[in-house]
């Protein structure tokens, strides 16, 4: 199970945006660099033969990825009215994954990046209610403290008691509720060291929970 986040382009960086035809080719590029690739030899004299490289072990699940893209296509391009843009940046969070490992990708649909390069990010208590790291279950109720399954698109960024927020609104029946449910992205101020703290992370091997948002550490 995973969490796909279409993040809408914030207003200081508007120009990060991708019309919908360029989606498509860069949809069929992403979906391209998950095939095994061959590398010739630099030099003949080795020999004709080639060299296999493996995917980096951190690489996006390509089913996840192909539901976040099929996800953008279908929210962003296909059911807004004639819409012919939309954000260049995807946020994924793979729920499959325990806390302790990284998750979340940033991926640029433009140039792929981010596909290899996954952060922390802490999941509702609510989601893991015998805190072993691992979110199995999911919901859209108020006052669950759970993650949400689904689309999102980021909406307004603020300053909040956890330092710098971004509102999400959810695009699905399964996370609906997001904005009425407060559920958000964010880091945390300095003197809240409850998801990211070194010597908690530490002692439980794992970020701490979050009451349904996506918290990510300061420095992202």
């Amino acid at each position: 199970v995973a969490l796909a986040l279409i993040c809408a382009t914030p207003a200081y960086a508007q120009s990060t945006r991708i019309s919908c035809d360029a989606f498509a080719t860069a949809r069929q590029q992403l979906s391209a660099s998950y095939r095994s690739y061959q590398v010739p030899f630099a030099s003949t004299e080795l020999g004709a033969g080639v060299d296999q490289l493996p995917p980096s072990p951190n690489r996006l699940d390509k089913t996840l990825l192909d539901t976040a893209l099929a996800s953008y296509d279908r929210h962003v391009c296909l059911n807004t009215g004639g819409r012919a843009y939309g954000p260049s940046q995807i946020v994924i969070v793979d729920f499959a994954k325990p806390s302790s490992q990284p998750r979340l990708y940033m991926v640029d649909l433009i140039t792929g990046r981010g596909i290899d390069t996954p952060i922390q990010v802490a999941h509702g208590i609510g989601s893991d209610p015998n805190d072993d790291g691992i979110a199995d279950r999911f919901g859209n109720g108020q006052n669950s403290l759970m993650s949400s399954l689904g689309a999102a698109r980021g909406a307004e960024m603020y300053l909040g008691m956890n330092g710098l927020s971004l509102r999400l609104d959810g695009l699905d029946v399964s996370n609906s509720q997001m904005r009425a449910r407060d559920i958000v992205a964010h880091s945390y101020a300095p003197e809240r060291r409850r998801y990211f703290n070194s010597s908690l992370i530490a002692a439980r091997g794992k970020p701490g929970s979050s009451e349904g948002c996506i918290v990510v550490a300061p420095e992202y």
